[in-house]
């Protein structure tokens, strides 16, 4: 709900407590990933992940090793424009400062343009925290010296018991356009998602997120594609319009061939919305103070959504089969993908002997579910002779002058029960 409410398009996460052979999946996103050497075995921690929307044109990129974070970047790629380079970072609170000013002065030197967003458990006063520690000097210190800009929100972006600090921070270099960040309110983990927006001045092209391509058409297409002589290019700016022309060509027959995906608007119930923020609000308070009231009330909470999830489903699904037509065509779009044969069904090998037909499998099916319900035979005669005996005997000796072979009456039954002695053991 997150993601489709603010439309991102990079996210930078912290502290993914991923192991080496797990991924996020978003939809319509490309995630690149660093974890965290040396995790204990029992349990996941820190590493860091880069979410980019698909239709961006971009690339992974290789970091140094570093000493004191983790971190992972990719660089977005622009025509005609500088790239951008994007690193998400988390540094521990039990690095070494020394090593902290070291590692991000190796990342400001791979590129031009760089923003480092992430938590760096930097506390200083000039950023909106109550007090200093010793990486916030030394990071204060190291960006006045290098001549870099820390951007952080007007309010706290991490709370803890009895506490509210800013630590997830962004480090711009050579990055002069206007930007936006706040602290949002949502989500349940004990730091608040930062959302920083720039307001560039030029767009990012507009490709369509998922292609379903027709690679014959493509394949034409590459075929009548006008490639420039290699014996009229004479300097480096013919080599570079030229790469720029056939980037453009394959690019153009990409599109032409190609027809998006269908996008389908997920509705989430509002009522879903509202008890979602209230959840997220007593996970964050009780975060915060571990009052057991709190604690309560998430439960309860959960317990809410859980069922309203439950309810919405069905209703949405009543609502669906009630606006069926025969008119209109929907009935038949309903049930045309139950008509589809997903799937092959092996030969199957019955009493009669090898079903591969449709009709014999479907006959073996009928008959074997036939079987299965049909209800077992558990008559015993010996065991039916020997209640019969006991019946009839006790009818004699209770002195009950009905037929022997008819089935006793209730009220033989209650007074034979009545002479009973309850005995406690």
């Amino acid at each position: 709900m997150f993601v489709n409410e603010h439309n991102p398009d990079v996210i930078l996460l912290q502290e993914t407590h991923l192991r080496p052979n797990q991924k996020i999946f978003l939809a319509n996103y490309y995630s690149y990933y660093s974890y965290r050497k040396n995790q204990s075995p029992l349990q996941a921690s820190g590493g860091t992940a880069v979410l980019i929307k698909n239709n961006i044109p971009h690339n992974e990129l290789l970091l140094p090793n570093l000493a004191a974070a983790e971190a992972s970047a990719i660089t977005i790629n622009f025509k005609n424009k500088d790239p951008i380079t994007l690193i998400s970072i988390y540094v521990p609170p039990s690095s070494q400062v020394n090593f902290l000013t070291f590692d991000i002065e190796n990342l400001i030197q791979i590129s031009t343009n760089q923003i480092i967003c992430g938590d760096y458990n930097a506390h200083h006063i000039s950023w909106g925290c109550n007090n200093n520690n010793h990486a916030g000097d030394a990071l204060y210190a190291f960006a006045n010296n290098a001549g870099i800009e820390i951007l952080s929100p007007p309010t706290p972006t991490r709370y803890g018991l009895n506490s509210a600090t800013i630590i997830d921070l962004a480090i711009v270099k050579s990055f002069l356009f206007p930007y936006e960040i706040h602290s949002l309110p949502e989500l349940s983990s004990d730091h608040n998602p930062v959302l920083l927006n720039f307001f560039l001045n030029y767009s990012i092209p507009n490709y369509p997120g998922k292609l379903n391509t027709n690679w014959k058409k493509y394949k034409k297409a590459l075929e009548n594609i006008d490639l420039v002589n290699p014996h009229k290019i004479q300097s480096p700016i013919h080599i570079d319009m030229a790469v720029e022309l056939l980037e453009q060509q394959i690019t153009a027959a990409k599109i032409s061939t190609s027809k998006p995906f269908a996008i389908k608007d997920s509705y989430i119930d509002p009522r879903l919305k509202e008890l979602n923020r209230e959840r997220n609000y007593a996970r964050k308070i009780f975060q915060t103070t571990r009052n057991p009231v709190f604690k309560s009330k998430l439960n309860k909470i959960n317990k809410m959504i859980s069922k309203l999830s439950e309810k919405v489903q069905s209703e949405g699904l009543v609502n669906e089969l009630r606006n069926l037509n025969s008119d209109d065509g929907t009935i038949w779009n309903y049930v045309k993908p139950f008509k589809k044969k997903f799937k092959n069904i092996p030969s199957l090998i019955s009493p009669a002997g090898i079903a591969n037909t449709d009709q014999e499998k479907a006959n073996f099916l009928a008959d074997s579910l036939e079987k299965q319900f049909t209800l077992n035979n558990i008559s015993d005669p010996d065991t039916e002779k020997i209640v019969t005996d006991s019946v009839t005997c006790f009818r004699i000796n209770n002195n009950y002058p009905s037929e022997l072979n008819a089935p006793p009456f209730p009220s033989e039954i209650i007074q034979c029960i009545k002479k009973l002695k309850i005995n406690r053991h």
